[in-house]
């Protein structure tokens, strides 16, 4: 049987771990949730990846990033960007553009190009702004012309 001591450090062990998990990250920093839609040509975007990292200039801002599944993205504020700017990127994994297979024996073939323009993911030109307060909505409208 557990005695009133054991009891209450028991119960005030519980309270801690659960406010250290409800809100913010595992590792103490303030992080953030962001979430939104991307498309390409208007069309939501079947596959791929979004990255945050801070823009230049924003010392202490921590980025991170996630997968984009049929449009959409969320990252949760376990894992989320800290609050600042960031330059964004986006690629597609593959989703949009059929692979070659290679004939047996032969070697792989290339994979196909992403559909994506570079100016979205290599030397992009995306921007978003992570607020201090909630979560934030970041969405993408991105064209092949």
């Amino acid at each position: 049987m557990i005695g009133p001591r054991a009891f209450a450090w028991s119960a005030a062990a519980a309270a801690i771990f659960a406010a250290g998990c409800s809100e913010g990250s595992y590792d103490g920093l303030d992080r953030k949730a962001v979430y939104g839609k991307v498309t390409l040509d208007g069309a939501p975007l079947t596959k791929g990846a979004i990255t945050f990292d801070p823009a230049e200039g924003q010392a202490g801002a921590v980025g991170s990033g996630g997968a984009v599944i049929d449009g959409a993205y969320s990252i949760d504020a376990a894992q989320g960007p800290t609050p600042g700017k960031y330059k964004v990127s986006i690629r597609s994994a593959g989703g949009d553009a059929p692979a070659e297979k290679a004939a047996p024996g032969m070697p792989p073939k290339k994979a196909a190009p992403d559909p994506i323009p570079k100016q979205y993911n290599a030397a992009s030109t995306l921007t978003a702004e992570v607020g201090p307060g909630g979560s934030t909505e970041a969405n993408f409208e991105l064209t092949t012309k």
